[in-house]
């Protein structure tokens, strides 16, 4: 075979097994890309966030704010409890993609619910308030409840911590005391957030609701 034609067909075949090779790590690298964005598609996503207050006297016993999106679909309700036995729900109409609870949720991490933590019972200790987070995303969960009482006790006059270390401090400067305050307004953001959640009309039914289930105005 003359060297005129060995050489042009050691590139024809040198450029056909290259074209084979790059199309083969073409193929293994978009079926790689498509697998992930696929897995991001197919992770599941869910939000949740419910805030319950329950009271010592009555007439009501329990009022309820509960919120969720799941995959986008978003749905959201109050419900009020009374001694008597009597209940009254409020929803939206159907669930349906909307962002008003991814955004409630982010503004609840934002005011930091995911540093809440339990509370011993103080100021008005008759409404005890208990708040629910969960969230999935990721393939990742967590979730958090905590209770407390008055959060406008919380936020403005729970008072003040002292450090004493006693290896280092001499007795006669115990009057200057190193404090920190514990007044956490996050308390009373976070409650405030949930009673502001939903549009007009929602509120509207909530007032018409506490009042036919007797609460003071």
């Amino acid at each position: 075979m003359r060297r005129t034609t060995v050489v042009p067909l050691a590139i024809l075949i040198f450029v056909v097994v290259m074209a084979i090779v790059g199309f083969r790590f073409y193929q293994h690298t978009e079926f790689t890309r498509l697998g992930s964005v696929q897995k991001v598609i197919d992770q599941p996503s869910a939000l949740y966030a419910r805030m319950t207050i329950s009271y010592e006297k009555g007439p009501i016993y329990q009022e309820e704010w509960n919120m969720s999106d799941v995959e986008g679909v978003s749905t959201y309700s109050y419900a009020i409890r009374t001694y008597a036995g009597k209940q009254i729900s409020i929803s939206q109409k159907t669930p349906h993609a909307m962002t008003d609870v991814s955004y409630f949720f982010g503004r609840l991490v934002q005011d930091g619910v995911w540093e809440l933590t339990n509370k011993a019972p103080r100021g008005d200790a008759s409404p005890r308030y208990t708040v629910y987070v969960k969230q999935l995303a990721d393939f990742k969960q967590g979730d958090r409840t905590v209770t407390f009482t008055d959060p406008h006790y919380w936020a403005t006059t729970a008072g003040r911590q002292f450090q004493i270390d006693l290896r280092k401090t001499n007795p006669k400067d115990l009057l200057k005391l190193s404090s920190s305050a514990l007044a956490d307004p996050r308390y009373q953001q976070i409650v405030e957030d949930f009673r502001a959640f939903g549009p007009p009309e929602f509120h509207t039914r909530i007032a018409a609701a506490r009042v036919q289930a007797g609460a003071a105005k």
